[in-house]
């Protein structure tokens, strides 16, 4: 399971970088059609739901939680093997 960024909900506010415990996440650099510039996910390896296949046994969400916009997701096809 890999979290990932909407583009069309994030506003570029960062809050989803400073919350991360494992640093997944960092500034990005490309503007949307909206102007705002979305975080990009730079080492999925690293985050803690990373070999987990089902978002319900997710055990950390510090950056979904946090996102006032609610552009934190997950994506399941993505990450490493059942756990």
């Amino acid at each position: 399971m890999q979290v990932r960024v909407n583009p069309e909900y994030c506003k570029g506010c960062g809050l989803c970088v400073l919350v991360c415990p494992r640093g997944i996440l960092k500034e990005g650099s490309e503007l949307t059609e909206k102007g705002y510039v979305p975080p990009l996910v730079a080492s999925p390896e690293k985050c803690a739901n990373w070999k987990r296949k089902d978002k319900k046994k997710a055990v950390c969400e510090m950056c979904v939680l946090t996102c006032p916009d609610h552009a934190m997701e997950w994506d399941e096809s993505k990450g490493g093997a059942e756990v």
